[in-house]
């Protein structure tokens, strides 16, 4: 019965000691995530997207974390795109049609803008074209809710994933300029 448990204790020991550079490895990317999420302003959400994304080797630097921003961004904009487009199939009041193809033009531009941010590198020489990618997806929002503000306004039926698109944009930009910012004197 000893021997049983002390093998048993063995077996547990090397269990945990083929775990252990995993546990290790997993800390450090929380560690990295943490370090650059936590200094946003929509933490929560950076951390929340970081940790649900499966792509580990993203998630031990600030340019992956940006990649796997941003692709949760461009597929954010997508799912909104479609439903909007199955919004314009049911609605009838010409106002809200108006605002809501207003809105399925902008998304198209918002993603297209997506897919052109390319985070291989975060530098001062990549800094503006980033900027630029994600700040182009991240009005889009504001101008989509502005326009069911022309008159006369209608209530918009997307204000919630508006503001979600927004908040990861917004996440995205300050891990680009938290970058930019420690790597040189640009700011």
């Amino acid at each position: 019965m000893a021997g049983n448990q002390v093998n048993l204790l063995f077996i547990s020991i090397a269990l945990f000691m083929t775990m252990a550079p995993n546990l290790h490895q997993a800390n450090a990317v929380d560690d990295v995530a943490n370090k650059w999420c936590r200094r946003t302003t929509h933490s929560a959400t950076c951390l929340s997207i970081v940790e649900a994304d499966r792509r580990a080797h993203l998630k031990n630097s600030p340019n992956g974390i940006a990649t796997i921003l941003t692709d949760k961004a461009l597929a954010t904009a997508a799912a909104i795109s479609i439903k909007i487009a199955k919004l314009l199939e049911t609605a009838t009041n010409r106002h809200e049609v108006a605002a809501l193809k207003s809105c399925f033009a902008g998304y198209s531009g918002a993603i297209t803008s997506l897919r052109s941010a390319y985070f291989k590198v975060i530098n001062r020489q990549t800094y503006s074209s980033l900027v630029a990618d994600i700040s182009n997806a991240n009005d889009e929002p504001r101008d989509c809710e502005l326009s069911f503000q022309e008159p006369p306004a209608v209530r918009s039926p997307i204000t919630a994933e508006n503001e979600r698109l927004r908040d990861i944009c917004d996440t995205t930009l300050e891990i680009i300029n938290l970058v930019v910012c420690k790597s040189s004197s640009f700011c």
